[in-house]
């Protein structure tokens, strides 16, 4: 066994401490590196190609995600602590709701230890993943969704026979790195790939082929990945209830047996479109159908009429749009608007919305506050001064305590109702169903206090110090040290001159 002299490691410590806490040279402790967990699910980015330059021949779901994350080492230990769950090896699209229930649990569980969840799956359902893990993971922690459009190798092993240009351990890398930054965190669930962060509820795919194939059309990403550096512009609407209980939606699937989620399926609408997948739906036990509508939500004469007779027998309808974006808005009895929704978003959330409620009404305020969130700050010029120099705000009125996650929440914002545009649809259809479909929203609640900026302090403060800035901080930090340092070594020469000499 080796021994470590500890006179000449002491000031080696002191020094490497010192240069630890200077400004733009941290490198973090083993133990103190964020704690990832990384669920694999299959998809393309654990595929097999049938060679290295094959992009589009392979077998899906082939390489265990602990092989893969060996391949990336040690690179992505330098700044993360990463474990693997193995969920499942298989392509996105295999998956049934039923296992997305047990997805859900599964990434709660890893939260309760880990700082951040990377969920990998294949990119043909992805999005629809995503949005499902937005809705139903009762945690505020970041949790990303990646993948690949090539796959990882062609050998027997993820380490054997690489994909020329295969992007999934660029992904991979980058979607840990995310998560471990903490920049997403309330943001819900995000998607991350091709180096760019788009928000769960928006992303769709728009490509068959090209690694750049998901896009968040009108609104764009969230922010984007370069080299090692985390950039967040924009964050979606839902980080403004990021220290309130409503801030959890009320999805909370361990309330639910994966028996009891309802089917609910989408109906896509044309010219002249028959209605007889609407009355087949209905004969099937199906409680709840998306329409992909024309323009904005229209449908055809007879898919029209087999929705009334649906309507009659306990079936509910959200109404969304083909187009790709845009809102639907109006409603009627039976249907609900699905906001700007797209329909495979839509169908997620009335199949939510079904398992937990037997009231529509309840389902639509759903649609109109967790489907469509908003950024509306309105309230907050009631109290806040638009102009600098002004008194800081009154402390809020108290209320009455927050829900526990899973309670139902007061809506926050709500679309105006009215009819949808468009054309008018055949044989006395409207769009969406017509009647109004939004709720009043409620008067904005007195705004809370939140990361109040500090006191400007003094040197007897606690807070003088960050006020100088982080260079003369860091100046400071190293001085300090080198005092430390040069007396110790001072102390370790005076005691080795009494030693050999003598006073």
């Amino acid at each position: 066994m080796t021994r470590t002299n500890s006179r000449r490691a002491l000031p080696a410590a002191l020094l490497a401490v010192g240069l630890a806490l200077a400004p733009g040279t941290a490198t973090a402790a083993p133990e103190d590196r964020p704690h990832v967990t990384i669920i694999a699910t299959g998809g393309t980015i654990a595929g097999k190609a049938e060679g290295r330059d094959t992009y589009t021949s392979y077998r899906a779901g082939t390489y265990p995600m602990s092989d893969m994350l060996a391949q990336i080492q040690p690179e992505v230990g330098a700044f993360a602590d990463v474990d693997v769950v193995q969920f499942g090896n298989a392509g996105s699209g295999g998956y049934t709701i039923e296992q997305y229930r047990e997805l859900t649990l599964a990434v709660e569980d890893a939260l309760e230890e880990s700082d951040a969840v990377v969920v990998t799956t294949g990119t043909d359902t992805m999005e629809e993943f995503a949005y499902w893990l937005d809705l139903t993971v009762q945690n505020r922690k970041p949790v990303v969704l990646t993948g690949a459009m090539r796959p990882w190798a062609a050998g027997e092993t993820a380490g054997e026979a690489g994909v020329l240009g295969a992007d999934g351990p660029a992904n991979l890398l980058q979607a840990v790195r995310l998560g471990a930054s903490g920049q997403t965190y309330c943001f819900g669930t995000v998607l991350m790939l091709n180096d760019e962060i788009h928000a769960a509820r928006d992303v769709t795919k728009g490509n068959t082929t090209r690694n750049d194939t998901f896009i968040t059309r009108q609104l764009g990403v969230l922010g984007w990945i370069d080299g090692a550096d985390v950039h967040v512009q924009r964050a979606p609407a839902r980080v403004l209830d990021c220290a309130q209980e409503e801030w959890f939606t009320p999805f909370d699937l361990s309330e639910v047996a994966a028996g009891s989620l309802p089917r609910t399926e989408i109906v896509y609408n044309y010219q002249q479109a028959g209605g007889e997948a609407i009355t087949a739906f209905t004969e099937a036990g199906v409680t709840g159908i998306v329409t992909a509508g024309t323009g904005a939500g229209g449908i055809s004469s007879a898919p029209g009429q087999a929705r009334r007779a649906a309507i009659a027998e306990g079936v509910w309808f959200a109404s969304s749009s083909r187009t790709g974006s845009g809102t639907v808005s109006g409603g009627g009895t039976g249907i609900i608007a699905a906001g700007d929704l797209l329909p495979q978003k839509a169908r997620l959330l009335l199949l939510l919305s079904r398992a937990f409620t037997q009231d529509i009404e309840q389902a639509r305020e759903w649609f109109a506050t967790l489907g469509t969130p908003s950024f509306d700050q309105s309230a907050l010029a009631a109290v806040l001064s638009p102009t600098p120099g002004a008194a800081p705000a009154p402390e809020p009125t108290p209320t009455e305590p927050a829900p526990e996650p899973g309670a139902t929440a007061e809506p926050t914002t709500a679309p105006p109702a009215g009819p949808p545009a468009g054309e008018e649809p055949p044989a006395g259809e409207v769009p969406g169903g017509g009647e109004p479909g939004g709720e009043e929203a409620p008067d904005g609640a007195e705004p809370t206090e939140a990361g109040g900026a500090g006191g400007t302090g003094g040197p007897g403060s606690a807070d003088w110090l960050p006020a100088l800035g982080a260079p003369v901080q860091g100046a400071l930090t190293v001085a300090a040290l080198a005092l430390l340092v040069g007396g110790t070594l001072y102390a370790y020469r005076r005691r080795a001159f009494t030693v050999a000499f003598g006073e």
